[in-house]
């Protein structure tokens, strides 16, 4: 009877966690849909069709905090009408869809940075908003939601468990194809529609009064005797540091200034979910003398990326560690100095801090691109190879640090932005005329997108009946790492993955030796402008012969770039096949 009562109470409260969070909840299963779309269709459909389906489903990821903003909004003791609540509904939906066409018309680098600090803002609103008002305990009220998210993720786990041996067993003892793309299809089922609702489903609502007494033992041991003292021993490895940088001088550059940025980030976050508890001595001790010992640290970790941005400029990473590290001591001197604190300053300055270094000309990117700039005129000011601000051709030689300065300014502006965001360089500069200019070749990474194209063919069907007609063995080769199939110690291929040769051996005399590369090429060049739902599987057969043997090779995957100046010239990154071999 009690786990009828139990069953009972859990229905009950999924079913109002729908009623509470209707329009959240449409957009959290909107997305996992689409989601499971992409991934069962991604071998179908082009490029394109994927991408649009993408940014469809990170515009409706969105639109599941926004909601939640929305709805705490309208229960937070505000006087909304109706026709307001319906009318704030659908400037959401015009945000949502404005965001699609202008902020995600293309994926890239400012995008998808962009998408996460809106959706990180998002998500900290949605915890401030109760609150925003005078009420007390916020810190138990966040801790609460924690710890739900918590229960929600091993809920899951748990659920998808049970359904993942289910769907196993009914493929072993039933012989019905389970693929695997219907196992993640369930996790996403479990993780995108399930847990949102049982997670929503544990929000206090507005008027629920929350004290001390709800704050997880659990929770508290964690905190007070295994990650107080975790901090409080790092803390004295970082000050034996500190100590002997003094003495060394050699300041320190790079990885010391993240390690010390996520320390005092995840310090400020446990002196935030510890602040209820300031009546133990430990706690109000630590709480103390916590934000005291940062000050140096973070002050170190200032000195440390001032060195590299001094050196090579302000980037997007640099940007973030600087303003989170200001958020960071601007955080530690409020718990220093003010008494009363709220600790509601915490995510909300943080939201705010997340839009600001987005948006606008003091953006992570707009401060980025003017510092690179600034870099780049200073190095080129030094030969004569400017005039009227814009770069002229060179004679001089430049010297080496100098090369490599200016080729890591146009990289970076080439892989991240637009290369004439570099205001010195002429309208109708590419990375070609780099040696025209400055006298060495522009080195970028393996591949330069904006020179090169895409391609990939995937004709997988874990249904494939292969015929083995006149043939003894069949082989299944993946195109990387050098691959190796051997047979008994008889008979061995070997797929090398630089030149695509497959070599074939025989009680270790040489039977078969040839490149693939060409047969590639000719197979991409007869199929690159054929949409993928009429490609010709026959075209992906290869046959080939010698007086050792016959073979014939099932091409499932190609995939590769040409460059879009000339589309002869291709590069096969990977490809997957079966390789059927008749001995003679």
């Amino acid at each position: 009877m009690n786990l009828l009562k139990l069953i009972k109470s859990g229905i009950s409260g999924l079913y109002l966690s729908i009623k509470r969070f209707p329009y959240a909840l449409s957009f959290s299963t909107l997305t996992t849909i689409v989601i499971i779309i992409i991934i069962n269709i991604e071998n179908s459909y082009d490029l394109v069709t994927i991408d649009v389906l993408e940014r469809i489903a990170m515009t409706l990821a969105l639109g599941f905090p926004l909601y939640l903003c929305l709805k705490v909004i309208f229960e937070s003791g505000i006087n909304v009408s109706g026709r307001n609540k319906i009318g704030s509904r659908l400037l959401s939906a015009v945000f949502l869809l404005s965001y699609y066409f202008i902020l995600l018309n293309e994926l890239d680098m400012v995008s998808i940075s962009r998408y996460t600090a809106v959706t990180l803002a998002l998500y900290l609103l949605f915890l401030v908003i109760p609150y925003f008002y005078k009420r007390n305990n916020f810190e138990i009220y966040v801790v609460k939601l924690f710890s739900r998210l918590s229960i929600t993720l091993i809920y899951a786990v748990v659920l998808y468990s049970g359904l993942a041996i289910t769907l196993f067993t009914i493929n072993k003892l039933l012989n019905i194809p389970v693929t695997s793309e219907l196992y993640v299809s369930t996790w996403l089922i479990v993780i995108g529609i399930f847990a949102p609702i049982f997670l929503l489903a544990g929000i206090p609502r507005q008027n629920e009064i929350i004290d001390i007494k709800e704050y997880p033992k659990l929770f508290e041991i964690l905190l007070l005797y295994i990650v107080m003292p975790l901090i409080t021993v790092y803390t004295s490895i970082l000050y034996i540091y500190f100590v002997k940088i003094l003495i060394t001088r050699l300041w320190p550059e790079g990885l010391v200034a993240h390690l010390v940025l996520w320390y005092a980030s995840i310090s400020i976050i446990v002196l935030f979910f510890i602040s209820p508890l300031r009546k133990n001595n430990w706690v109000s001790s630590f709480i103390l003398w916590l934000p005291r010992a940062l000050i140096p640290l973070l002050l170190m970790m200032f000195v440390a990326i001032g060195i590299r941005i001094n050196n090579y400029g302000v980037t997007e990473n640099r940007y973030f560690v600087v303003i989170l590290g200001l958020w960071s001591i601007g955080i530690v001197l409020y718990y220093i100095f003010k008494r009363n604190r709220k600790n509601i300053i915490l995510p909300l300055s943080l939201a705010i801090l997340t839009i600001l270094s987005v948006f606008g000309p003091w953006s992570s990117y707009s401060v980025s691109i003017q510092s690179q700039n600034k870099r780049f005129e200073e190095i080129v000011r030094k030969y004569d190879i400017i005039e009227d601000n814009t770069i002229v051709n060179n004679t001089e030689k430049l010297a080496t640090d100098d090369r490599e300065e200016l080729n890591a300014i146009l990289r970076y502006s080439y892989q991240y932005h637009q290369i004439d965001d570099i205001k010195s360089l002429p309208a109708d500069f590419t990375t070609d005329d780099t040696e025209d200019y400055f006298g060495f070749t522009f080195k970028g990474n393996r591949y330069d997108f904006n020179k090169h194209q895409y391609f990939s063919y995937n004709l997988i069907n874990n249904n494939r009946i292969i015929k083995l007609e006149n043939y003894d063995y069949l082989f299944t080769i993946h195109g990387y790492n050098n691959e190796i199939k051997q047979l008994n110690n008889l008979l061995t291929v070997n797929l090398n993955d630089l030149n695509k040769k497959i070599i074939i051996m025989e009680n270790d005399i040489e039977i078969y030796n040839r490149s693939l590369l060409p047969v590639l090429k000719e197979i991409h060049l007869k199929n690159k402008n054929i949409p993928y739902e009429k490609l010709n599987p026959e075209d992906f057969i290869f046959f080939d012969e010698n007086k050792n043997l016959s073979i014939k090779i099932i091409f499932r995957t190609i995939s590769g770039t040409s460059e879009i100046s000339n589309p002869n010239a291709i590069n096969i990154d990977n490809i997957n096949l079966y390789l059927l071999i008749g001995l003679k």
